[in-house]
């Protein structure tokens, strides 16, 4: 399905907060998008993403995915999607490989545990954080903060461009020197732009989705943390279910959400998972049934104009996912909620996962809000120190802070906790 013609090579699409000198360069026949792709790719904070927890700790094992695989592989769905309805592949892959930049330690943890630690300094919100390390904290070049992405990447991360759980879409310096810029609206300031999410946004968003209730499956069925038969006991049927109304109240057709309905998609996942002969699904069978559905889920979207746009914008569009697809995508995800992430193995290191956050964030403060010249502070890069001296309060010094603690790694956090709070000598020259 082609969409009504827009313009997504326009000036307003493609224009860069910066002036760009890789824009027509000689001999580079990318397109802008291509461009961009490259520049997350090549980013520091898109490598860091390979030592982050997507539902597994990384390093755990050799085959779980962590948050740089489940980038990529969000990436290829958000492409294949919108290529099959003549949106720029490349714009939906340089999205989706970003959406995730912002992410803590630990997953989703770590992002609770550093909300919490923010809270009177305006919160953290990993896509928010996202946006601040595209335009503000990830080096590219001298001449400019950020890698200096185009608009339409921008706008195509943004998941909650009205924010979210009573936290501001962008933090409140970011929105107060890019909001205007952002939505085109030349030399205008706004605090906190409230905007529809373009139709690239919603095409990432849905991949995510997808990605994230399969693969993350996937990974509990590979490491026996799961049994597909398992799935079919009434105990498991009842907190599926109840996990779905919990967390999906915003689909439509809620009625449809009962014991019955969820019944029946689970006994549809175990018979096809099951090979009437192994005890467990095989490598290859999972890969094979989690396939199907991925190409069963990107193919039934469909896209259709928004009345209260004009043609000429990136919020004219709506992507449609038929009701029953997104119940059954809402109920894959709510096996991996409920029976991984709740599980006491992972329960504990998501105790773990938050004390370290907690305790670095609060040791760092400390230091960061005393003298900057006194050794105590010296627990702080030096990069971080010289950023301290240009903040003005205590808000912006806190910012600082989580901007650091973010950008860890799970064992960047995890050896830096031990060495700040454990009784247990290690090399100082030893890297964090």
């Amino acid at each position: 399905m082609t969409p009504p013609a827009f313009d997504w090579f326009s000036p307003a699409q493609t224009a860069r907060r910066y002036p760009s000198e890789a824009t027509g360069a000689e001999g580079d026949l990318r397109d802008p998008y291509e461009r961009d792709r490259a520049r997350i790719i090549h980013s520091g904070a898109f490598r860091r993403l390979q030592g982050k927890s997507q539902i597994f700790a990384a390093g755990w094992s050799g085959y779980l995915r962590t948050r740089v695989t489940h980038a990529m592989e969000v990436a290829q769905i958000a492409r294949a999607i919108a290529s099959n309805h003549g949106l720029p592949g490349s714009l939906a892959e340089a999205a989706a490989l970003a959406h995730d930049l912002g992410h803590p330690p630990f997953g989703h943890n770590g992002e609770d545990a550093l909300n919490a630690c923010m809270a009177p300094y305006g919160g953290f919100e990993g896509n928010a954080q996202t946006y601040r390390i595209l335009t503000r904290l990830e080096p590219l070049t001298t001449r400019h903060p950020g890698v200096n992405v185009t608009r339409a990447t921008l706008q195509g991360i943004l998941k909650y461009p009205g924010g979210k759980a009573g936290h501001p879409a962008l933090y409140a310096d970011d929105a107060h020197d890019d909001g205007g810029w952002l939505y085109g609206e030349a030399g205008a300031v706004t605090p906190q732009p409230v905007q529809p999410r373009s139709i690239i946004c919603q095409v990432m968003d849905w991949a995510d989705d997808v990605a994230y209730s399969l693969h993350d499956l996937e990974d509990g069925l590979s490491a026996r943390l799961l049994n597909h038969r398992a799935l079919l006991s009434g105990e498991v049927i009842a907190r599926v279910t109840a996990r779905v109304r919990l967390s999906a109240a915003h689909l439509p057709g809620g009625a449809a959400m009962d014991e019955a309905t969820v019944r029946e998609l689970l006994q549809g996942l175990a018979a096809r998972l099951d090979d009437g002969y192994s005890l467990t699904p095989g490598t290859a069978r999972v890969r094979e049934v989690m396939g199907g559905y991925v190409r069963r889920f990107v193919t039934a979207t469909g896209i259709e104009r928004s009345p209260a746009h004009g043609s000429e914008s990136a919020f004219a569009f709506t992507l449609l996912v038929p009701a029953a697809v997104q119940l059954e995508c809402a109920v894959l995800k709510a096996i991996t909620q409920e029976l991984i992430l709740r599980d006491q193995r992972t329960g504990v290191y998501a105790r773990q996962a938050v004390r370290i956050i907690s305790d670095l964030f609060h040791a760092l403060m400390e230091a960061a809000m005393s003298d900057l010249d006194d050794i105590q502070a010296a627990i702080l890069p030096y990069e971080t120190r010289a950023a301290l001296r240009e903040a003005s309060g205590e808000a912006a010094r806190a910012r600082l802070v989580c901007d650091f603690v973010s950008g860890m790694t799970d064992a960047q956090a995890s050896q830096y906790h031990e060495r700040l709070f454990s009784a247990r000598q290690s090399s100082p020259f030893a890297p964090l």
